[in-house]
C-alpha cells in the first residue's frame, strides 16, 4: 500500500513539473509569434535612436519593476485576510501569474493563477473575489482617464461633433463603475435575483473591504497608472513622436483605454495595441513605423519580459 502511495505521489510530481515546463513553453511560444512578424521593422526603427533615446528605453525600462511592484504591494493588501505573504512573494506571484496570463484570452487567466501559486487555498472564492476587487479597480482608474482625456480632445476629430454625448455616457459609465465598486452589496442582491447571475456568487467577496480599504486599493492603481503613462511618454520621445504634456496627458489615457477594452482573443494583442496606436497618435505624427514600434516596446518591457520572469516561479505551480 505504501509502495502504491509512494508511486502516485512520484506520478503527480512529474505531471506537475511536466504542467510548468509546457506553461513556461508555450508562453515563449506566444511570445515569440506575436513578436516574429514585426521584429525586422522593430530592429530597424531602432537604428534611428540616439544615446539619449536608449537612455530613455533604459528609464522606461527600470520602471517596469515599480509598475508591477506596486500591483503586487495592491494584491498583497487585499489578500491579507486571509493570507498574508512576504511583499517578494506577492511580486513572484504577479510575474507568475503574468506567464499563465499571457496564453489565456484577454489574460484572463493572471487572476486565478495568482490565487492558485498561494499555500493556504482554503478561501479560493473569497481569494478570486478580492483578486477580481483589485484588478476591477484597476479598470476604473484606466476608464477614468481615458473619460478625463476627452475633455482636452473636445476639439478633436474623433468628439468634436459628439462631445456632449461623450460627457453624458462617460459620465453614466463612471458612476456605474464607482456604484458596483463602493456600494456592491445592494448591488449584488438585485444581481443575486437574476438568475443568469445567480452563479457568481464569488462577487459578495467585494464585501470583505471596507470602503477605506477600497480607497487604498484605488490609490495603488492610480499610482500604477501614472507609471503606465510616464512609462509611454517616454517611450515615444525616445522614437522621436513629439508631445507636449497636454497630448501627452490626453492622447496616452485614450491609447490605454481604448486597448485595454479591445478583446485580444480575436486579434493579436500587439496588433491591438499597434493600430490603436496608430489611430490616436496619428494626429503628432506621420511615421507609422515609430508610432507601431513605440506600442511594441511598451508592451516588451511591461509584458513580454515580465512573463520570461515569471516563468521562474511555476515552480510552486501545483495542479
Amino acid at each position: 500500500m505504501l509502495t502504491v502511495l509512494n508511486s502516485h505521489k512520484k506520478s503527480y510530481k512529474y505531471i506537475n513539473l511536466l504542467a510548468r515546463i509546457i506553461i513556461g513553453i508555450v508562453a515563449l511560444i506566444y511570445i515569440y509569434f506575436r513578436l516574429k512578424d514585426d521584429i525586422d521593422t522593430h530592429l530597424s526603427s531602432l537604428s534611428v535612436l540616439t544615446t539619449e533615446n536608449y537612455i530613455l528605453l533604459l528609464i522606461a525600462l527600470l520602471l517596469m519593476p515599480v509598475n508591477w511592484g506596486i500591483e503586487a504591494f495592491k494584491w498583497k493588501f487585499v489578500i491579507r485576510k486571509f493570507e498574508n505573504i512576504p511583499f517578494i512573494k506577492a511580486l513572484k506571484h504577479v510575474f507568475a501569474g503574468i506567464t499563465i496570463g499571457l496564453t489565456t484570452p484577454n489574460r484572463i487567466g493572471e487572476i486565478p493563477a495568482r490565487v492558485y501559486l498561494l499555500d493556504n487555498k482554503t478561501h479560493l472564492t473569497g481569494l478570486i473575489g478580492v483578486t477580481f476587487l483589485a484588478s476591477f479597480s484597476q479598470v476604473i482608474i484606466t476608464f477614468l482617464g481615458g473619460f478625463v482625456a476627452i475633455f482636452f480632445l473636445k476639439e478633436n476629430v474623433l468628439f468634436k461633433n459628439y462631445f456632449t454625448l461623450w460627457m453624458i455616457v462617460g459620465s453614466f459609465i463612471t458612476i456605474l463603475l464607482f456604484l458596483v465598486y463602493f456600494y456592491s452589496k445592494p448591488i449584488l442582491t438585485v444581481i443575486q435575483k437574476t438568475p443568469f447571475l445567480n452563479k457568481k456568487k464569488w462577487l459578495e467577496k467585494f464585501s470583505f473591504l471596507s470602503a477605506q480599504e477600497k480607497s487604498t486599493v484605488l490609490f495603488f492603481s492610480l499610482m500604477r497608472y501614472f507609471v503606465f503613462v510616464i512609462q509611454f511618454y517616454l517611450v515615444l520621445t525616445a522614437f522621436h513622436i513629439s508631445i507636449n504634456n497636454v497630448a501627452a496627458f490626453s492622447l496616452i489615457p485614450l491609447f490605454f483605454v481604448i486597448s485595454s477594452f479591445i478583446p485580444t482573443f480575436v486579434i493579436s494583442e500587439i496588433a491591438v495595441r499597434g493600430s490603436v496606436a496608430l489611430v490616436i497618435f496619428s494626429s503628432v505624427s506621420t511615421d507609422s513605423l515609430l508610432i507601431i514600434s513605440a506600442a511594441v516596446s511598451l508592451w516588451i518591457i511591461n509584458v513580454a519580459l515580465p512573463s520570461i520572469i515569471g516563468i521562474s516561479g511555476l515552480k510552486q505551480l501545483k495542479f
